[in-house]
């Protein structure tokens, strides 16, 4: 099992999130909306199993990433924004 750097975690950039996030809705975009969210979560799911860290942890950890002082954060509301453009 690989191991998870949890300062990393914790400190990661929004940047580099939100091009994560974009490569994987980039490749679910060729599916129908039910098929897209079960991808994902089985992603998330089987990833965080996969390094050894509880889900609702990471969930958490990426929660409070995602918003920021002012709401939601500028990387975050572009991927809001391809979503409505491009996903079914």
């Amino acid at each position: 099992m690989p191991k998870l750097n949890r300062d990393v975690l914790n400190t990661a950039t929004p940047r580099d999130v939100a091009m994560a996030s974009m490569t994987v809705l980039d490749r679910l975009q060729d599916f129908r909306p039910e098929i897209q969210i079960m991808g994902a979560a089985t992603v998330f799911l089987t990833l965080a199993d996969h390094l050894g860290i509880p889900a609702q942890e990471a969930f958490t950890v990426t929660k409070n990433l995602i918003n920021g002082d002012d709401g939601k954060r500028a990387e975050f509301r572009g991927i809001d924004a391809y979503m409505k453009g491009e996903l079914a």
